[in-house]
């Protein structure tokens, strides 16, 4: 099992942005210290949900700040970009960072209606200009060239420079949809499976895309929330915050604030959240890829509602007491 961090980037009003982007950076360059295997950043736009609006060129400050860790996207809303600026802005950060970029690709919530309103993008053409601009970004990176007629896009024998250090394959990655591990399976690309949903849906996308690789190298990110305390209560209280505001936006509950109740354990299940001890962590992890079968564990250890110093303890707790207990286990 590999091990990466994920951030969504969100904040609560009266938080200073800039400083959130410093504890990013000193979070990031101590999970590339403790061997983290990749540290991946959501986009979002306009609202306080998310504080990225351009992960690519956040992810080059920090390939500057680190030397090994992976620097993905999870993912760039795809419909919102020039196919041909995204391919050479990918390819640049796979140069710079000494082939280190991984490009997760989405085709954006359909719960932003509003955000596909202010990039003057019809909702309903998300997914169709999606699927274009992955073909095209693969002819970009394996060709060096593009000839392309879509419905939304048309290239004719336009030259791509520079090109990134890896292929296509190994570089991008596509967000798990109702169509999506078809399209990654045959290419052999990675794919990226959210933290909301149940285990059975991400069970059946997973299976649906180990079918489809049909003996390709494939590999499967699942995200989930990962938070590490040396006792079980002080990991609860760090969370609390947090936790409470992804029961409402996820689960639409308001709980109740107690975290010695089934209501708590519930949700945790609903949330995907595993929250505790490294024992705890360690147990619940085995059985998440004993059961999903994935090969890397996003980890989301840091968010709205929570202190920059808890998470890095947690950070560096999970990276030297589950980290190596995990990593050398072959399932």
């Amino acid at each position: 099992m590999r091990f990466s961090l994920f951030y969504n980037v969100d904040i609560l009003p009266g938080k200073a942005i800039p400083e959130l982007y410093n504890e990013i950076e000193v979070q990031a360059v101590v999970a590339d210290q403790l061997g983290f295997d990749a540290i991946w950043l959501a986009e979002h736009h306009f609202e306080i949900y998310g504080r990225m609006p351009a992960p690519l060129l956040y992810l080059a400050r920090l390939s500057g700040l680190t030397r090994h860790i992976g620097l993905g996207t999870a993912v760039v809303e795809a419909p919102y970009y020039h196919p041909l600026r995204l391919a050479e802005d990918a390819a640049l950060l796979d140069i710079v960072s000494g082939g280190r970029a991984r490009l997760g690709i989405g085709s954006g919530s359909a719960k932003k209606a509003l955000e596909f309103s202010r990039f003057a993008i019809p909702l309903v053409e998300k997914g169709p200009r999606t699927l274009e601009i992955v073909e095209i970004l693969r002819q970009a990176f394996d060709n060096g060239y593009i000839d392309f007629a879509g419905d939304y896009y048309r290239y004719k024998a336009i030259e791509m420079n520079p090109r990134p250090l890896q292929s296509a394959q190994k570089l991008i990655w596509l967000a798990a949809s109702g169509t999506t591990p078809e399209i990654a399976g045959k290419a052999g690309y990675g794919l990226l499976i959210p933290r909301p949903g149940s285990a059975e849906k991400h069970k059946y996308l997973i299976t649906r895309y180990r079918e489809a690789l049909a003996g390709k190298v494939g590999f499967v990110s699942q995200l989930r929330f990962v938070y590490v305390a040396e006792t079980e209560q002080e990991a609860r209280e760090q969370t609390r915050i947090t936790f409470g505001r992804y029961a409402k936006y996820d689960c639409e509950v308001d709980w109740d604030g107690r975290t010695d109740s089934q209501e708590y354990a519930d949700l945790s299940r609903r949330l995907n959240m595993v929250i505790g001890t490294p024992d705890q962590i360690v147990e619940q992890l085995v059985t998440w890829q004993q059961e999903m079968g994935f090969d890397e564990i996003m980890c989301q250890l840091y968010a709205a509602g929570m202190q920059h110093e808890d998470s890095l303890r947690s950070l560096k707790l999970l990276g030297r007491e589950v980290l190596p207990r995990l990593q050398s286990t072959v399932f």
